[in-house]
């Protein structure tokens, strides 16, 4: 999500008081280790990176001009957006971040976001003109995409933080209007009011809100579910789809009687909330019907719409590690099956009316042979013995993915941590299909 959210969340939750190394002008870019399967894996050479101040607006274009210096200095300028991993966790309690670089589109709330974000300057800007970038995915520390300890990949996780965080680029902003005097109206929005609410109809989209069942009896009932999905709003304010076709959705108001199957305690979430304790959450409320033509009232069309707007997003994939940290074959080719997934996951999310592009895609190095044991690539791109800390000195554990995203938004996350052996992941490598595109 936008900066802005990060910082409002921090700001509620006194996070606030961590103080992080500010980059100077003598900050280094980032330097390239080697070519991997999916992604760009680059030392952090001295630090800039990992001790940015994201969310000011100074800290954070001297951190990201280290990303976007090291990257272009080997590789085209040909993404919109840049995906960056880490070996080590942002401060606690933020599972993600999306930060916008550029704006030109038109309609989509950008311009309420703006007036409350510390690093967006106005509705319309650019920051990167010596690049086509429009915004960088710092996605946290690598290892928190992994599934249990049986292996595989986290697809709710990856689904809800790559898709909010891309999300993000789009919404969710909007206001609406019904014409019945209230004038422009918020109640769509929850946290940092970048967010849907908790309490929107939004059919389990990433960027939050739930899938609310009508039960036909003044009760609401909300599932979770497995794999995010955008919905017909997000697609409309990502240019995926006309606003024509966008079916009306409802908001929940004034809810009493709420029951977290958990805890039955009846205390309703705030609309700022976003998980629940238990499978589902039933309340008393209110519909509220709303249709596309209620935030155009407020928005205008979106500029450029459907067909016009883009439908493949170009993206790079790195992964910044610190210069003293070693990470195993293992390691670095789980990250590109967790990345090849993601870019699948993508396209289901958006019903196949989406797509990113991965144009960090190259011929990774050949499995070492299980003769001198396992290599581990150092920060000069050779390889090293194994036998120090795979995730390297000084980060004890992972920032687990879930509650919130991130994205400017600063993302809070429970659940999943990393997984310590991945030889389950090279197999998948070799032997995975292709998916096609969704139907």
């Amino acid at each position: 999500m936008a900066a802005r959210g990060l910082a409002s969340w921090l700001l509620g939750s006194g996070l606030l008081g961590v103080v992080l190394v500010s980059t100077t002008a003598s900050a280094a870019p980032i330097e390239l280790v080697e070519q991997r399967g999916q992604y760009l894996l680059f030392d952090d050479v001295d630090g800039s990176v990992e001790g940015a101040d994201w969310f000011s607006r100074d800290g954070f274009l001297a951190g990201y001009a280290q990303v976007e210096a090291g990257l272009l200095a080997v590789h085209p300028d040909d993404s919109q957006f840049i995906v960056v991993y880490t070996t080590w966790t942002l401060p606690a309690g933020i599972g993600a971040f999306f930060q916008s670089v550029a704006n030109d589109v038109q309609g989509i709330g950008f311009a309420h976001i703006a007036a409350e974000d510390p690093v967006i300057p106005a509705e319309f800007f650019d920051d990167t003109p010596d690049s086509q970038v429009q915004g960088m995915l710092h996605m946290n520390r690598w290892t928190q995409y992994l599934g249990s300890d049986d292996g595989g990949v986290d697809e709710g996780v990856i689904s809800l933080i790559f898709g909010q965080e891309l999300g993000h680029a789009w919404g969710s902003f909007v206001y609406f209007d019904q014409g019945m005097g209230a004038g422009w109206e918020t109640t769509m929005l929850g946290r940092a009011d970048a967010h849907w609410s908790f309490y929107l109809d939004s059919g389990g989209s990433p960027m939050q809100g739930h899938p609310w069942a009508d039960n036909g009896d003044g009760t609401f009932t909300a599932s979770k579910p497995e794999v995010f999905l955008y919905s017909d709003l997000d697609l409309y304010l990502m240019g995926l789809l006309p606003a024509d076709e966008v079916a009306p959705w409802f908001l929940l108001e004034d809810p009493s009687s709420c029951v977290d199957a958990a805890s039955g305690d009846g205390v309703c979430a705030p609309p700022d909330a976003f998980r629940f304790e238990a499978d589902t959450y039933t309340i008393d409320a209110t519909r509220r019907d709303i249709t596309i033509d209620d935030v155009l009232a407020v928005e205008g069309l979106r500029v450029p719409a459907w067909p016009d707007a883009p439908d493949e997003f170009d993206v790079s994939f790195v992964l910044v590690k610190r210069p003293d940290e070693v990470l195993s074959y293992d390691e670095l080719a789980a990250l590109d099956v967790i990345i090849e997934r993601t870019i699948e996951l993508f396209e289901l999310q958006t019903r196949g009316l989406g797509r990113v592009v991965n144009r960090t895609v190259g011929t990774p190095p050949l499995p070492p042979d299980d003769t001198g044991g396992d290599e581990t690539v150092d920060g000069s791109g050779g390889t090293a013995d194994a036998t120090g800390d795979a995730e390297g000195s000084g980060d004890g554990g992972s920032t687990a993915a879930g509650d919130d995203d991130g994205g400017g938004c600063g993302c809070r996350a429970e659940g999943s941590g990393p997984g310590q052996r991945l030889p389950w992941l090279l197999a998948l490598l070799a032997l995975r299909p292709r998916r096609s595109r969704v139907a």
